[in-house]
């Protein structure tokens, strides 16, 4: 967790509370905060206030702040157990703004207790032989018949901090549109961890957009995440599979797998979904940068 904390720039000012500032690879590609990386630094600060593993989180989205903000996370367990912590963790702007909200859950896991996956793992090659995915435009955007897709910067907000790399489906459990299998690691190669599983998880929008053959993106209203038996790996496997949209609200989840197959934890969404101007989008980010 120390580590986490310090891959987001979560830095301890005082008893349960901290402050990270919006660096680059904790933004979108607009240069917004990455609804990730709010929920990652729920997860941190919840473990740090209970040292406990968290088991699960969900994030609602209130408002946004830009690259360069400072954001003020205070962690409050709001109900101490022997083994379970009720945790509620609150991210506010300078001027005392609510940006996000979360609740959740850690506690300590029973080595002899219940335990097994029940999902099935999606059968693909490994992520030597996946190629890299460097846009989370450029899929649907080829699924949408989009010809010309512009140069997106590369290395430029949350993708700075992870790599991506396409997933080679061989066969899937719960096959139809808009599934997308993505392999994932930090590209420093540090072992991935539950925090870092949700900061690379909040992409269900995108799949929902491919599952409906559109360039869109979602304002997201919630990140959500429920961790299993957690085992620390370079690799990841993000195993989209969107639900659906209603007027515009998209709905999915994500499994989350290690190299092995092993079920790591479930991420789920619900976005407002718009259109994207690829063009603009791209032009915004070079005049940043």
């Amino acid at each position: 967790m120390r580590d986490d904390a310090a891959l987001l720039g979560l830095e301890e000012v005082d008893d349960g509370r901290f402050r990270f500032v919006v660096a680059d690879h904790l933004s979108r590609l607009d240069g917004r905060l990455y609804g990730g990386t709010a929920i990652a630094a729920s997860i941190v600060a919840a473990e740090l206030v209970s040292d406990r593993q968290p088991l699960w989180m969900t994030t609602q989205f209130v408002s946004t702040v830009e690259e360069g903000a400072k954001v003020d996370v205070h962690a409050e367990v709001l109900a101490p157990g022997r083994r379970t912590n009720q945790v509620r963790v609150t991210g506010t702007s300078d001027d005392g703004g609510i940006v996000f909200a979360s609740l959740g859950a850690t506690g300590h896991l029973r080595g002899d207790g219940l335990d097994g996956g029940l999902e099935r793992c999606p059968e693909v090659a490994g992520p030597e032989d996946g190629e890299p995915w460097t846009s989370p435009f450029a899929g649907m955007a080829r699924m949408a018949g989009v010809d010309d897709l512009p140069d997106l910067p590369t290395h430029r907000g949350f993708t700075k901090l992870i790599e991506m790399r396409a997933a080679q489906v061989l066969a899937h459990p719960d096959d139809g549109p808009g599934r997308v299998c993505l392999w994932i690691r930090r590209r420093d190669r540090a072992p991935l961890t539950p925090a870092m599983a949700a900061f690379a998880a909040d992409m269900v929008p995108m799949a929902v957009a491919m599952a409906f053959g559109v360039v869109a993106g979602g304002t997201s209203l919630d990140n959500t995440i429920r961790v299993g038996e957690y085992r620390e790996s370079e690799w990841m496997l993000l195993d989209l599979r969107p639900h659906g949209a209603a007027g515009d609200y998209g709905h999915g989840i994500a499994h989350i797998w290690s190299p092995d197959g092993h079920w790591l934890a479930t991420a789920s969404q619900t976005a407002a979904m718009r259109p994207i101007d690829l063009a603009a989008l791209a032009a915004a980010r070079a005049d940043r940068h």
